[in-house]
C-alpha cells in the first residue's frame, strides 16, 4: 500500500506524541509504543498511487481537530482517533492530491474521506473510557502542517514532497 500524507511541524508532532505517551503511561494501546510511527493525516491511499510532481493548490497551514472517532478493529476493539475538521483549504488540497496522484482507494476519495489523526489501534471496548480520559489530559491545539510525504509500504520508504 502507498499513501500521501500530511505531516506536522516539529512542535505539533511533539504535542501529538505527548498524547500517545499519555496512553502508554495509562498502560493502554498507543501508536507511541513503536519508534517507527509518525503523526500524520492520510490524504490518499492505494496500491496504484504515484509520487506527484506537485499540487495546483497550496498545502494547508493548519489542521483543527474535532471529536473522538472510533473505527472497527476486530471484535470488541477499536481504533481511537480524532477527526480533522475539513475546512475549505483542506478540502481543496485533498481534491488537488487526487488530481495529482489518482488511484486511491474509495475511502480516501473526495466525498468519502474521513480525515483523522490516529492515537491507538485495537483498544478494547472496556478500555475506551480510560483512553479518552488519557487524551483529555493532554489537550491538543490546532496543529501546524509541516509538509506532505509519500509512503511506499512495499519498499518501506518515505519521500518528502515540496
Amino acid at each position: 500500500m502507498r499513501s500521501l500524507e500530511l505531516v506536522l511541524d516539529p512542535s505539533s508532532d511533539t504535542a501529538v506524541r505527548a498524547a500517545w505517551d499519555a496512553l502508554v503511561r495509562a498502560d493502554l494501546p498507543s501508536l507511541g509504543r513503536s519508534d517507527t510511527n509518525s503523526p500524520h493525516v492520510t490524504l490518499a491511499a492505494g496500491d496504484d498511487l504515484r509520487i506527484p510532481s506537485g499540487f495546483d493548490v497550496p498545502v494547508p497551514s493548519r489542521l483543527r481537530l474535532g471529536g473522538v472517532l472510533l473505527f472497527p478493529a476486530g471484535p470488541g476493539r477499536s481504533v481511537l482517533a480524532r477527526a480533522v475538521v475539513v475546512d475549505p483549504a483542506l478540502a481543496a488540497f485533498h481534491e488537488a492530491v487526487h488530481r495529482a496522484s489518482p488511484g486511491g482507494v474509495e475511502t480516501t476519495s473526495p466525498g468519502a474521506w474521513s480525515p483523522h489523526l490516529t492515537f491507538a489501534r485495537r483498544v478494547r471496548d472496556e478500555d475506551l473510557g480510560a483512553a479518552v480520559a488519557a487524551l483529555r489530559g493532554t489537550p491538543l491545539p490546532d496543529l501546524v502542517v509541516g509538509g506532505v510525504r509519500f509512503w511506499d509500504g512495499e519498499s518501506r520508504t518515505v519521500t518528502s514532497i515540496g
